[in-house]
């Protein structure tokens, strides 16, 4: 009677996978709702198991980037059993590469028809608006300009919104290149990326990620011939300088240093991530091949159980200041290093092979024939989102924990999509 009542709802209960990841993608940028997040995850995470006992997992194991991910879980899992740090470690991939993993098959094998593909861009684009809607309802704009940088620490919506921003608004813009109706649709679309951007240029320690949505949003505005577009991003660009120059002119002040070249080679330029970056290579060298094992949040750890701190107090003050810190309270700022501490030069190999794979499929929708929304959305969204990806992680070190689920549910995306247009191709 039990198994009759199962396969009588089983397809049902499959049914809620897909709508599980959509909650659990939509809460990403949001640092409230851990709760239900963690709830929507392992629902997931429960029926898709039962789902892969039951009938398999249908994935080509073949392809370059499934074998390069594969790849990158070994190398990820042999840091961790050669780690000094294992239980440490262990949990840091409970904690992230699990669910990152689940989240690229699970969108691999239930996101495979262009409605549902639609509906997770909707999801993916909603979840951020959400975000900076509720950021302008409880800060009034004329306020904006003051907790943006007094408060931002504290005010919980805002903590990570410029890091974030550096993915959603590139996916958006890609997204809005993409569709050619749903005028009402792409009008809210529209307004929201503005108010994103402007969050963006208003939040003080944001120069990274400005630089990093304006190249990408410029070279896909290149690519698809907007050129009007550009003259009307460049017209906001300059009202929004207006504005600041009355209002705050010291946040102007600070954007104007990403024009001159003195900023990215000195000291004061970088932030001092000069010797944040020194005490980072200072413990890669001694364990280059493998690291110290997955997860990051160790390396204040490492830095004073190792002796680092002690050789850094004369040395490097600022390096021994840095990672002198509490546990989880400094990184490398900076992608390769952190990769390079955490899975060594095998795991940032296998990681550069597993994009270089999705990379690829990227470039092979753009040359085809085929221009519908998805291939569209391939040829700007994706691509604006990787380049945006590669200069944020210039001065910061975003693989796991957000951008960890966001970067490979857009891996996954990009993968279906790829298949669907071989498909058509032959």
């Amino acid at each position: 009677m039990l198994q009759n009542f199962w396969l009588k709802y089983e397809e049902r209960v499959y049914s809620l996978i897909p709508r599980l990841l959509l909650i659990y993608i939509f809460f990403q940028p949001f640092n409230h709702f851990a709760s239900i997040r963690n709830t929507a995850f392992y629902a997931m995470l429960l029926l898709f198991l039962i789902k892969i006992i039951r009938r398999g997992i249908k994935v080509n194991w073949k392809d370059s980037a499934i074998l390069a991910f594969l790849i990158l879980t070994a190398a990820i899992l042999i840091s961790i059993l050669f780690s000094n740090y294992l239980n440490d470690s262990l949990n840091a991939f409970r904690k992230n590469f699990l669910n990152q993993s689940v989240i690229f098959f699970a969108t691999l094998t239930e996101f495979r028809t262009e409605e549902k593909l639609k509906k997770l861009f909707y999801t993916v684009i909603l979840s951020f608006v959400a975000v900076t809607l509720i950021i302008f309802i409880k800060n009034p704009p004329a306020n904006l300009f003051n907790i943006l940088e007094a408060k931002a620490d504290r005010e919980t919506f805002l903590g990570g919104y410029a890091l974030n921003a550096a993915f959603y608004i590139p996916f958006t813009l890609g997204y809005l290149f993409s569709i050619k109706d749903r005028i009402m649709v792409r009008g809210f679309f529209w307004v929201m990326l503005l108010a994103e951007f402007v969050l963006v240029w208003l939040y003080y320690s944001s120069r990274t990620t400005l630089i990093a949505i304006l190249i990408s949003a410029s070279i896909m505005i290149l690519l698809s011939k907007r050129y009007k577009m550009l003259a009307i991003i460049l017209v906001v660009l300059l009202g929004v300088g207006v504005v600041s120059y009355f209002k705050k002119p010291e946040l102007l002040e600070r954007h104007k240093t990403l024009l001159s070249f003195q900023t990215y080679i000195t000291r004061v330029g970088l932030s001092g991530r000069d010797y944040i970056w020194n005490g980072a290579i200072d413990m890669i060298k001694a364990r280059p091949v493998i690291g110290y094992g997955y997860g990051w949040k160790k390396i204040t750890t490492v830095a004073k159980e190792e002796g680092y701190l002690e050789r850094w107090r004369e040395k490097w003050p600022a390096a021994y200041d840095f990672y002198n810190s509490g546990y989880g309270k400094a990184s490398p700022h900076n992608l390769v290093l952190q990769m390079l501490f955490e899975i060594g030069i095998l795991g940032l190999l296998a990681f550069a092979l597993f994009w270089s794979a999705v990379f690829i499929k990227v470039v092979k929708v753009m040359r085809s024939e085929i221009r519908n929304e998805l291939n569209c959305f391939v040829k700007y969204g994706v691509l604006g989102v990787l380049i945006s990806y590669f200069i944020v992680n210039i001065t910061n070190s975003l693989w796991e924990e957000t951008y960890g689920i966001l970067t490979f549910t857009l891996a996954a995306i990009t993968m279906v999509i790829y298949e669907q247009d071989r498909r058509r191709d032959n």
